[in-house]
Parts: structure tokens; sequence; C-alpha cells
């Protein structure tokens, strides 16, 4: 039996569903499990949306996004826990033991370090998001698909091939998003709101993580020191987009962000142009992602966080 059909057996034969996805969700791991979520729910099931703190309000705009971690305690009479977009359990945090606790998981990725650590893994390494591979699912198991579904997965295939600018943004992309219009998708809908509601103190961050930034040797740097944040009275969303912004610098492909969350913990953002893949930089951290875009969470200062993300990509690009 191939890897679908196991999955949509498991979506048809079970009535309940927790489904998880990694922290810092970005709009591919947000559209995963509410696209995936909405279908089950017309088609009858119990769904539960279960995602660690904190859960980006960017998206909020999506169906059933107010559904998402309520009564999450509550997961001891649900079948079945799944999995979108996180290439393994570690990226859930204290989640993770909910999840394993489940006598049957599905591992729904794109990621090509995934770990296959579930009951059954559908894997797809050249899909353009999880999303993607979601639509696929809910295709070939004849589950519903409408215009909401259709919104909450194209969202997620926007933003995880930077709206169509990385690599990632194969025929395959443009196929899938084609369909999710025929299904009801709104394009400009989905990227105004996403795209266009920055707030003033986002706007002040990016202001000065450019102000800061620093090329060299074809590296783009900055950072965001956490009394940044608490000076423009931000939050941590706020900060998201900014490396983006960045990755438009003409003279550099690894473009890195990095951000204090805490005291002695910084978060670091790679961006990858032309040949670079910031996927192996972001490994070598234990964080991950994809060749274009990667990140990792590092426990230092910042000085140190710094010099060591960019003694390592010297040393890779004289490889």
């Amino acid at each position: 039996m191939k890897k679908i059909d196991e999955v949509c057996k498991i979506l048809i034969d079970y009535k309940s569903f927790a489904l998880f996805t990694h922290i810092n969700a970005d709009g591919d791991a947000i559209g995963s499990i509410l696209g995936l979520g909405m279908s089950l729910e017309i088609a009858g099931k119990k769904v539960k949306y279960v995602v660690p703190e904190p859960v980006p309000v960017k998206f909020n705009f999506l169906k059933n996004f107010q559904l998402i971690n309520k009564d999450a305690e509550k997961l001891s009479n649900i079948e079945v826990g799944i999995l979108l977009d996180a290439a393994d359990t570690n990226r859930i945090d204290e989640l993770r033991s909910h999840l394993e606790g489940f006598g049957v998981t599905v591992n729904i990725d794109h990621h090509l370090t995934n770990g296959h650590f579930a009951t059954v893994n559908f894997v797809d390494g050249n899909a353009p998001s999880t999303t993607a591979i979601v639509l696929e699912i809910l295709e070939h198991a004849h589950l519903p698909i409408n215009a909401d579904i259709s919104n909450a997965l194209f969202a997620g295939l926007l933003t995880d091939t930077g709206s169509f600018h990385y690599p990632n943004a194969n025929r395959d992309a443009f196929l899938y998003g084609a369909k999710l219009l025929d299904y009801g998708a709104d394009p400009a809908f989905i990227a105004n709101k996403i795209f266009e509601m920055d707030t003033m103190p986002h706007q002040k961050l990016l202001g000065l993580a450019l102000l800061r930034m620093e090329v060299t040797d074809r590296i783009a740097y900055s950072y965001i020191m956490r009394k940044d944040i608490e000076e423009f009275n931000a939050s941590d969303e706020d900060t998201e987009g900014i490396i983006d912004v960045m990755r438009k610098i003409r003279d550099a492909e690894y473009i890195v962000l990095f951000k204090e969350t805490r005291k002695r913990e910084v978060r670091v953002s790679l961006r990858g142009k032309n040949s670079a893949d910031v996927r192996i930089i972001a490994e070598q951290f234990g964080g991950g992602g994809h060749r274009a875009a990667a990140g990792c969470t590092i426990g230092e200062q910042m000085q140190e966080a710094i010099n060591e993300v960019l003694s390592l990509i010297k040393e890779i690009r004289k490889e």
C-alpha cells in the first residue's frame, strides 16, 4: 500500500484527530493544520488543533484559527495524533509527550531531513509546501475542499515559496496554486492579510535592523536585541518578515537575522540566494529548514552567536 493510501485510510477510518505543528509556526504550519482540520470536520470528524505557544496572530483571518489550542488539554479521548510540517517531534517542544502518547500517529511533511518517526509517514521532500501535500491527500481521499480550506492551504503555499520567489517555486507549486484557485482560494485577499498588515512596532524594528545591517563577503546580517523589542512595545511576532526584506539586498547570497529571545538565547533566521544552501548552516546548530530558508536557536550571547554563524558560513564557502 502506498503511503498516501495509508494516510487516507486512517483519515477515513478513524473519527477523532489531534493536529500538531511546530513551534514558531509559519504560514505552512498553520495552513496545514487548519486546511486538513476543516476538511475532517466537514466530513463529520472530531478535530483538535494543538500548536506550541506563541500562536502567530497574523493568520487569524483563516477560518477556525480561533479553535487553535481551544481545550487542547482534553486529548485523552482522541484516537489519532498527526504532526504536520515538522521534521521531528522535538519541534513541538513540551507537546511531544502528548503526540507520542497516541496509539496511531501520522507524520505529514516536506522537509528532506524528516526522521520518519510516526506510525505512518508521508514525506515528500520535493513538495513546495506541506499544504501542497495536504491538498494531494484530500483529493486522494475524496475529502471536502471548499474556499476556506483552499485559503488555508494557499497561505502555506504562498509563504513557504516566498511568494513564489524561492527555488521550491517549481512547476508543481504553480499547479497546486491553480488547483486551489479552482477550489475557491482568493490570492489577493490572502496576500493582503499576510504581507500588508504590518504594525508600527514591526516597521520600527525593520528600520532598526536595516540600519544595523552589514554586508561582508556576500553575507548580509543584522540583529535585534530584547531591549529593542521592549523599547518599541513590540511582540516577537513583530520581528517576522524582516529577514525577507533584508534578502532583497543585491550584494549578498547569505542573509542572516539574529534575534535575542532571552538571556543567552538567540533565534537565527537564514535566507539563501543563488547556490547558497542555508539549511546546512541551521542544521549545524540543531535547527533545520530548506535550502533557501532555514532557522535555528543558539544558546549564546548575541555577539558570540553572530561570530559562530558567520565563521561557519565563511568556512563552508571555502569548501
